[in-house]
């Protein structure tokens, strides 16, 4: 009997280093329990002290995307790219902009204006604090506006290009207790780029729905930094399960720069850093800054071509999309709504307003000003958009002489728009600012079949009503090949007379053969009198 427990020592002993609370060769701050926080990190917030005179930061805006079905409203956070001289050297470091309730509501304001630029406006902070969480402080009651001004220099970063080849580096991250993602780089890269054989995935949607003219490339890297094509592997020095976003972005960002030897973004247009989890503020899927090149992903969400197409279309410069409802991001007819969570399905594109904002299709828009009159519109989906014999356009701009203008497309589900989420197969009418050429929050208005209408009351001011009405879808669902179209009617004023665009059954299409019908029953009375 004695030698059986012997077995039983060793079984144990094993599990004891898997665990960090019990492997003594951590650091302390891995084996601090979940509840404690504690900073070790060679990047300390620079907290307590004034920043020098003239200094100045450019404004960027982040975007959460909220966890599938998490019910969150996620807004823009306004932060502050620093000056190296302002933090020991560093680079490219992004601290919170610490306001009032206030100041926040006034940043948000002039970003809806146009006021702000993402990524090329710069803030004067010359004297300003840097608050007790790591945050650049504005001084209670600042107005805002007074700070603000334009990059003028010659040098300024080029924002978000949407054609040609775009070099992309992805980060793997691990923080100092050996928290990682378990897939491999290559895995990763596949993930991303589609370099083994992932069949759906952010250069593939990518490539799909530019329809070839943007092509997602992996990086190239310095020799012997590559751990697969267009991807890197870092070690951070702080722990993921006790820091916050901003402090975990920008010590990736400063291992990555360490490992390059260069600053980013460098010749990358767009960087994706990949951490194992977020456990510090989280309820996000992944967050990306506008104009930008930096998205952040937590979890599995890297793999999602969905959530991988919504980030870059932030560092694009798009805004969410809002649905019928009215909140932010739930109009599914496009992937700047709530997008699919999937790893291969993920082949959608944009809504109407981001069709008409991101220039793949300026060949194939039309734009109509209603206070001219009425006018019919036939579209294809951009799906068809290379299939096009009647070269009909895929987007129609209703322009109000304001900066909100609307836009109508046909929402067709097959080809590159195949797995679209919300009216399938019918036109929409999305509503944004910015003259659908910038950064601003859009609405789906109407999702309409063949009979519906919308009207806007007191359109642009105009005190008339603008009526969109569909007339008309041809399809034929028995040939695959066969070119669906949508007729769109627009015009302001009143309604006519005739209900028929409206309610088909009831108009005057159906009572027209009815009238002739009694006409010959009077001659045949005629000879009889005789």
């Amino acid at each position: 009997v004695a030698p059986t427990p012997a077995p039983v020592q060793p079984t144990s002993a094993p599990v004891a280093p898997t665990s960090a609370t019990a492997n003594p060769t951590l650091p302390p701050f891995c084996t601090a329990s979940s509840s404690e926080t504690a900073i070790t990190s060679n990047l300390r917030k620079p907290t307590g002290r004034n920043l020098r005179a003239g200094s100045t930061c450019t404004i960027e805006v982040a975007t959460l995307l909220a966890i599938e079905h998490d019910g969150q409203e996620q807004e823009e956070t306004f932060d502050c790219r620093m000056n190296d001289f302002d933090l020991n050297g560093l680079s490219s470091q992004i601290l919170p902009i610490a306001a009032t309730e206030a100041q926040k509501k006034q940043l948000l304001n002039m970003l809806r204006k146009g006021e702000i630029i993402p990524g090329e406006t710069e803030l004067k902070i010359g004297g300003y604090s840097v608050s007790s969480n790591g945050g650049v402080s504005l001084p209670p009651g600042q107005n805002v506006a007074e700070s603000v001004r334009q990059n003028t220099k010659k040098n300024k970063r080029k924002l978000a290009v949407h054609t040609g080849d775009k070099p992309i580096l992805v980060v793997k991250v691990t923080d100092m207790c050996g928290l990682a993602r378990s897939e491999s780089p290559a895995q990763i890269g596949d993930d991303i780029f589609g370099t083994i054989n992932d069949p759906v995935n952010l250069k593939s949607q990518m490539s799909a729905c530019s329809f070839d003219q943007l092509n997602i490339i992996p990086a190239t890297l310095p020799q012997g930094t590559q751990a697969a094509p267009g991807v890197i592997e870092v070690t951070i020095d702080i722990s993921l399960t006790n820091n916050d976003r901003y402090a975990i972005h920008n010590a990736v960002t400063a291992a990555v720069n360490a490992k390059l030897g260069f600053n980013l973004p460098g010749d990358y247009q767009q960087v994706m850093y990949v951490i194992e989890k977020c456990y510090v503020g989280c309820g996000w899927a992944a967050y990306a800054y506008i104009n930008s090149w930096m998205s952040v992903y937590q979890s599995s969400y890297y793999k999602m071509t969905g959530v991988q197409m919504h980030e870059l279309g932030h560092n694009f410069g798009f805004a969410h999309s809002g649905g019928l409802d009215g909140q932010t991001y739930t109009d599914h007819t496009g992937l700047m709504g709530n997008p699919l969570y999937s790893d291969d399905i993920g082949k959608m594109c944009w809504n109407a307003a981001k069709t008409w904002q991101c220039g793949w299709y300026d060949d194939k828009k039309a734009t109509f000003d209603a206070s001219m009159g009425s006018k019919t519109f036939r579209l294809v989906g951009i799906a068809n958009y290379d299939n096009n014999p009647e070269n009909l356009p895929v987007v129609i701009k209703l322009e109000t002489g304001t900066t909100t203008d609307q836009f109508i497309n046909f929402n067709r589900a097959t080809g590159v728009n195949s797995q679209n989420d919300e009216a399938d197969d019918e036109v929409t009418v999305v509503e944004t600012g910015a003259n659908g050429e910038g950064y601003s929050q859009s609405y789906l208005k109407a999702t309409l079949v063949q009979g519906e209408s919308y009207q806007y009351l007191n359109w642009a001011g105009t005190g008339q009503t603008l009526t969109v009405m569909v007339t008309d879808i041809d399809k034929d669902t028995t040939n695959p090949d066969y070119v669906w179209t949508a007729t769109a009617f627009v015009f302001l004023g009143d309604l006519p007379p005739t209900p028929a665009p409206v309610t088909p059954t009831a108009g005057p299409p159906t009572p027209a053969p009815v009238a002739p019908t009694p006409a010959p029953v009077q001659p045949t009375s005629a000879p009889v009198a005789p």
